[in-house]
């Protein structure tokens, strides 16, 4: 916070619009944040040019999946998104093992393995089941 990063990158956007665009009429340029204030932000500051998008991320992997060939599409609600903090306070703390194991450990454990793995992304509901879970030797020896 109050590095300059924000109007690093507004900066960098006018210079390549000014030094590309002219150029190459396929120019364009693509500006992802995690908050709409901040996209609205970078918008107001560079101002508005048809080439320039400005996106969330949430956006921006909602297009990505919804342009994916042959792909089903995961009906999510944004109000069921379990960040860390959440899942302490409402699943971890009402864990009998919550005594034995940390909430950051539990945690990285789900994010990495139960969901981040190339198994779990292959398996039809993009999570690993127990049993696959439990063997734990064959993770990421696909």
């Amino acid at each position: 916070s109050g590095t300059g990063k924000t109007v690093t990158i507004t900066q960098r956007l006018e210079f390549d619009r000014q030094s590309r665009a002219a150029q190459d009429p396929t120019f364009t340029q693509l500006f992802v944040a995690r908050s709409v204030r901040l996209c609205r932000y970078v918008e107001g500051a560079v101002g508005e040019d048809n080439r320039t998008s400005f996106l969330t991320y949430a956006t921006l992997l909602n297009d990505i999946e919804s342009s994916l060939p042959g792909q089903k599409t995961r009906n999510f609600n944004p109000s069921q998104r379990i960040d860390f903090g959440r899942f302490k306070r409402d699943f971890h703390y009402n864990s009998p093992f919550n005594e034995k194991v940390s909430a950051l450990i539990s945690w990285t454990v789900i994010r990495t393995f139960l969901k981040g793995s190339m198994e779990a992304f292959q398996s039809p509901e993009g999570v690993l089941s127990r049993e696959e879970f439990v063997e734990v030797e064959r993770l990421g020896k696909n």
